[in-house]
Parts: structure tokens; C-alpha cells; sequence
């Protein structure tokens, strides 16, 4: 049973004692020897050297990648929203992630300073808990502890997962991972029912702060395999429990992101899809080791064009990869373990199972890099004793140095984009920074990126989407219309593209067209408030006003800042005969905005019971310099 004492074998105790020889707390010269001889001491200055190697993040913003959807939405501006534990976020069922990013908003709303903290803090944290799982697994050696700890915290690669606020979730479900891996660690040591309990709990805290935590139950086999812990049924019966959670939520979480249209990439051929996941570790491996020209997004390969050749190397790297892990299981369970803790946790997300359009990503070594800086503590301490005062100040001194400046990059959109187009030019790089040029109406820059993305993947979507939507805004319609389409034709469950579509048949009176569009959209994503809006914008077209208000209800339930549909509102609650609701409808838009159209309106509605009220909104617009319509000016006498 789960927690059960157990007498380990005489083989299994010699290969224990054998682990714990070659992990012996050897002894250090210099400053090192100093730091390591008090352990408070020891965290201290790697929480110290980590926060100022981020001190950057603190003064960053938000970025134009993905950052909108966790901290720009409805659900989390209330801590005690339920939608918070209900609803996904980009296909993830995080709610634990989403939680505390509602304490951000109630803190700061939509300034990011204490995102970045937070995220920060969480980070410095996770230094900690990677310093105690490290000083238990290696038999409490402080020098290994603190040379990995001291990786994990300063490492470049892990830049993206702290300073980037939409990967709070992994800093999140990080912690308690950690705290999960550590009580585990703490059963196998001490037998203690407790700990198993609580590995559980961390356990499934982790997986509700990013469904990444469902890879931990696999993770025990590998410190199983440290602790030379004899494989068996009690051994698998004892993990049972976790693997049912990750199940749970693991089958869930492929629902939710088929759904999201982000799993299954379709073009590639299948020998090409099979060196995705040897590439990948390839590339892992290369910068835990050469932290250098690292960018937010490396696209997968071109459709239809022959692989670079760095993709043909990859399995005879991952051979001889594969070769050094079996002679480690066999002779050195310190390298073993390394090897294993890296590679399992990496399993999910080397394209095994085609997942977003990523290639690699460095927040996705959040956790699988301990296994390699295991490893190097591990080397450090058996190989250079006598120089490893100066080795660790020096890597350190480099890695700080290279994460400073690469949280600089991370500082805004524009800085994140320009480095990606100088680093790994892809079509996502040229769409992110072309929608900022978007943001500040510089229509000639923003087409020059869309093109360029469009000349490096002919098929994608989102740019000839947003090639479109530059096309509309500069008022060339009928090419707006040929991009929506094409991007239609690549992926047509895009309410937002569906929802531009209608938009430019509207502007040129196509309502039949507009309809069929808008309601499209609605049938893909039922919540997508905008194509309410423009639904019931055509419905007054067709002088329909009871379906036009009920759609700009129905938009009113996501959004309640919209002056002119307040107005519009307005109109259709006049014409159906109900005045004084159109007047209360115009007031919330002139409570918004005071244009003197929304006056003229409400004149309008007041005159048909309130001659004097009219009157008075009639001058309003007046002096406003709005020129009134004779008609009105007739009803009110004027």
C-alpha cells in the first residue's frame, strides 16, 4: 500500500550506499566555501542574484502575445467570479493560474507592475524549492544544491517563463511541482504517509495551475530509479492515485485545445513529423549549454519545402544522446537521473503529438533543465574542487549578464518583436509587430510585415487575416474581402475573421452576406461579442429593431462601455415604440461619451413626451456646433 514501510533488499542498499558515496558532501575552497557553510546564507544569495539578474521585468508591460486574453478579460476583474474556476483560456483549464492573476487586476487592473512582481516573486520562490529538492536528492550536498539552484534561477532560457506575464502559469504550476517532487522525495526517504499525501495535493495544485503537471507521476519513477527503489506492482500500485488525476485532467486538456484548434499540425509529411521530437531535444540540449540568440517563437518548418538540414542530424545526436543515458543507467545513476529528469519532463512538448506551431519554445525548460544543471552541479563537484570558486563566479557572472539583457527584450511588444525578426524571422514575429503598427495606424508598415509573413508561410491564416483588415481600413474593400477569404479557406473556425468578413459585405450594403457571416461567427464561438454588434447593426438596416436590440442586449452582457451602441440601443427602443426606455438607453451613452449626435437622438425620443427636455438637448448639440435637423427643430418649437 501507498506509504507502507518497506525493508530495502541488501542489492538495492549497496546501490543506495554506492549513490550517496559519489554524492558526498566534499569539501570547497574560497567564497564558495564561504557561501555554502550557512544555508540561509546559501538561498539568500541565490535569491539575491536571480532578482537582480530580472530586475528588468519589473518597470515591463504587457506584450501583444497573448497577454490580452489573461489579463484584458471579464472573468478575472472579480476575485469572486466563479467563471474563474469554469472556463478555459487559450484551450488550458487553469484556474488556480487565472485566480491569481485576478489578484493582479483587483491590485493594479490593467497596469502590468505587479503582474511582473508577482511572476517574479513566484520565480525566486521556485530558486528555493529547486535549492531543498536538490539538497535532498543528492543526499544533502549544499555545493550541488547550490550550483544547480543557482542555474535554474539565472539562466537565460528561463527568461520567457518569468518575465512574460501570460506564463504565469508556469511559474505557477512550477512551484508546485517543486513542493510536490519535494514531499515525494521526503516519503521515499522517511516512509512518511504524510508526504505521499501531500506530493498528491502539490500535485494536483500544479496540474490546476497548468495542465503541463500531468507528466509529474512519471517524474517519481525517475527519482524511483535515483533512490535505486526495486521496480514492481507496489511501486506502480503506489502511483496509481496520481496518474487517475493526470488522466483526468489530461484527457480534458486535449479536448479543450482540439477544440481550441491548436492540436494536429496538417501538411507535413509523416518522416518529417517523426524528426520533429529529435530535433527538439537536440535543441534543448544545445542551449542549456549555448544560451544564445534566443527568441520568443521558433515556427515550425516551411509546408512543403525540404527540412534544414540541422533536422537530418538530429537523430544520430539523439542516438549518441541515447547511448550516454544507457551506459549512465548502467554505471552512474547521477547521470542517469539527469538525463531521465530532463527527458520526461520534456515528453509533452517535442511535438510527439503535434501541439501549436512552435517548434521549440524555451519556456517549455522550466522544469526539464533542473535535470541538466543536476548533472553539471553534479561534475562541478567530482571534477574541479580545486577551481570551483572560480567556475561557479564565472558562470554566473555570464549567465546573469545574458539574462539582464535578455529581459530588456521582453520590456514591450515592440522590443520582443524587433528581436525575434533580427534572431528567428518568422511569420508570427512579422504578424505580432505588424499589429502593433496597427495599434498606431501606420498602415504602410503594418502591410510590409503582413507580406513579409505571407512570403515566409503562404499559409497562414492570421496574416492574410490581418493583411485584410489593413486592406478595409485604408478602404480598399474588395482586396480585404480576397484576403478574408483565403485565410478562410486555411482555417474557417475563426469567428474573428468570419466577423471581418461581415464587416467589409457590410460596408458595401451586401447584407444578406453580412448576415450569413456574423451568424457564422456566432455558431463558432457563441461568446464573441462583436458579431452581436455588427448582427444588430444590420438588423436595423432591415428596419428590424426587436432581433437588432436583442443582439445589442446580448452584447451588453460582455461589454458596457460602448457609447454608440447605447445609442443605437436607444433608437431601436424609440421605434418600437418605447420611448422613455430610449432615452434611458441614449443617457448611458452620453454618461460615456457627450457627442452631440447622442443629444439630437435623445431630443428625438424626449419630444415624443417632453417637449422641454428635448429642448434642452437640442441646445446642448447646438452649441456643440452640431447642425439640427429642421424637423426636430419644428417639434420642440424652435
Amino acid at each position: 500500500m501507498a506509504g507502507q514501510k518497506t525493508i530495502p533488499s541488501k542489492t538495492v542498499k549497496k546501490q543506495a550506499a554506492r549513490v550517496r558515496t559519489k554524492l558526498k558532501e566534499t569539501p570547497h575552497s574560497g567564497l564558495v566555501a564561504s557561501i555554502l557553510s550557512n544555508q540561509k546564507l546559501t538561498i539568500a544569495i541565490i535569491v539575491g542574484i536571480t532578482l537582480l539578474a530580472f530586475l528588468p521585468v519589473l518597470g515591463a508591460d504587457f506584450v501583444n502575445w497573448d497577454d490580452g486574453d489573461y489579463y484584458d478579460n471579464n472573468f478575472i476583474n472579480n476575485l469572486f467570479n466563479p467563471e474563474i474556476f469554469t472556463r478555459t483560456v487559450q484551450g488550458n483549464y487553469h484556474p488556480l493560474t487565472m485566480f491569481s492573476l485576478a489578484i493582479n487586476f483587483a491590485i493594479s487592473g490593467k497596469n502590468a507592475w505587479s503582474y511582473h512582481l508577482f511572476n517574479l516573486l513566484f520565480h525566486l520562490v521556485n530558486c528555493a524549492l529547486v535549492f531543498r529538492l536538490v539538497y535532498l536528492l543528492s543526499d544533502k550536498n549544499n555545493f550541488i544544491a547550490f550550483v544547480t539552484a543557482i542555474l535554474f534561477g539565472i539562466h537565460p532560457v528561463h527568461v520567457e517563463s518569468v518575465a512574460w506575464v501570460s506564463e504565469r502559469k508556469d511559474v505557477l504550476y512550477g512551484l508546485f511541482f517543486l513542493l510536490g517532487l519535494i514531499s515525494y522525495v521526503k516519503y521515499v526517504d522517511e516512509h512518511s504517509k504524510k508526504h505521499y499525501v501531500l506530493s498528491m495535493i502539490f500535485m494536483l495544485l500544479s496540474l490546476l495551475s497548468k495542465p503541463a503537471a500531468v507528466i509529474f507521476p512519471v517524474v517519481l519513477f525517475t527519482i524511483d530509479f535515483l533512490r535505486s527503489r526495486k521496480f514492481n506492482f507496489r511501486i506502480l500500485l503506489e502511483k496509481a492515485p496520481f496518474f487517475l488525476f493526470a488522466l483526468a485532467l489530461g484527457l480534458a486538456t486535449y479536448f479543450f485545445q482540439k477544440k481550441a484548434g491548436a492540436v494536429g499540425v496538417l501538411g507535413y509529411e509523416a518522416g518529417q513529423k517523426l524528426l520533429f521530437p529529435f530535433y527538439g531535444v537536440m535543441t534543448y540540449v544545445f542551449k542549456a549549454f549555448l544560451p544564445f540568440n534566443l527568441s520568443p517563437f521558433y515556427e515550425l518548418p516551411t509546408i512543403g519545402v525540404d527540412l534544414p538540414a540541422e533536422y537530418y542530424i538530429a537523430p544520430l545526436f539523439c542516438l549518441l544522446f541515447g547511448v550516454l543515458l544507457y551506459f549512465a543507467i548502467k554505471r552512474n545513476r547521477i547521470i542517469g537521473f539527469g538525463i531521465l529528469f530532463f527527458l520526461v519532463n520534456l515528453l509533452l512538448v517535442i511535438q510527439i503529438v503535434s501541439v501549436g506551431s512552435a517548434i521549440v519554445a524555451d519556456r517549455y525548460t522550466y522544469i526539464p533543465y533542473i535535470g541538466l544543471f543536476f548533472i553539471a552541479a553534479w561534475a562541478l563537484d567530482r571534477y574541479a574542487r580545486k577551481n570551483s570558486s572560480a567556475l561557479v563566479i564565472g558562470i554566473t557572472a555570464i549567465l546573469a549578464f545574458l539574462t539582464f539583457n535578455q529581459t530588456l527584450v521582453w520590456h514591450n511588444g515592440a522590443s520582443l518583436w524587433d528581436k525575434a525578426l533580427k534572431v528567428a524571422p518568422s511569420a508570427r514575429a512579422y504578424n505580432n509587430r505588424g499589429n502593433l503598427y496597427v495599434k498606431n495606424n501606420d498602415w504602410a508598415s503594418a502591410l510590409e510585415c503582413f507580406n513579409n509573413a505571407i512570403s515566409l508561410n503562404a499559409r497562414d491564416d492570421e496574416a492574410h487575416g490581418a493583411r485584410g483588415n489593413v486592406y478595409f481600413n485604408t478602404g480598399k474593400v474588395d482586396e480585404a474581402i480576397k484576403d478574408y477569404h483565403v485565410s478562410l479557406a486555411i482555417k474557417d473556425k475563426s469567428a474573428m475573421t468570419w466577423d471581418n468578413l461581415g464587416v467589409a459585405f457590410l460596408s458595401k450594403q451586401m447584407y444578406d452576406s453580412a448576415f450569413r457571416c456574423f451568424n457564422k461567427a456566432l455558431s463558432i464561438d457563441s461568446v464573441f461579442n462583436p458579431s452581436y454588434r455588427n448582427r444588430g447593426y444590420t438588423y436595423m438596416m432591415f428596419s428590424d429593431y426587436k432581433n437588432a436590440l436583442q443582439d445589442f442586449n446580448k452584447f451588453f452582457t460582455y461589454v458596457q462601455d460602448n457609447p454608440e451602441i447605447y445609442n443605437f440601443a436607444g433608437t431601436c427602443y424609440r421605434q418600437l415604440g418605447n420611448p422613455q426606455e430610449s432615452v434611458k438607453s441614449i443617457t448611458k451613452a452620453i454618461s460615456i461619451e457627450q457627442r452631440a449626435e447622442f443629444y439630437v437622438n435623445r431630443a428625438n425620443s424626449y419630444k415624443l413626451f417632453d417637449i422641454e427636455a428635448a429642448k434642452k438637448d437640442v441646445l446642448t448639440a447646438k452649441n456643440k456646433g452640431y447642425t439640427i435637423p429642421a424637423d426636430l427643430l419644428k417639434a420642440v418649437g424652435m
